[in-house]
């Protein structure tokens, strides 16, 4: 009998500690808020970082494209 109650409570206890497990339940409104919140959040993100690699990028290709203008004309005066 002890040990049928100890069991009882044990699994009570059990169940109790893990009903704060797991996902909560939401609302179609509130998921689709969440979804939509992570989305703009990581598109955010996707969007600075792929500008950032594209103003780096564009410094070097304007940089070369000057060092290559600077020896064409270089190569042009020499001609002359």
């Amino acid at each position: 009998m002890k040990k049928t109650i100890l069991g009882i409570l044990a699994g009570a206890l059990l169940t109790l500690s893990m009903a704060s497990c797991g996902e909560k339940l939401l609302t179609q409104e509130q998921f689709d808020a969440e979804v939509a919140k992570k989305v703009e959040a990581g598109r955010a993100g996707v969007e600075s970082e792929m500008n950032a690699k594209c103003d780096a990028e564009f410094e070097t290709r304007v940089q070369e494209r000057v060092n290559q203008l600077d020896q064409e004309n270089a190569a042009a005066q020499q001609v002359q």
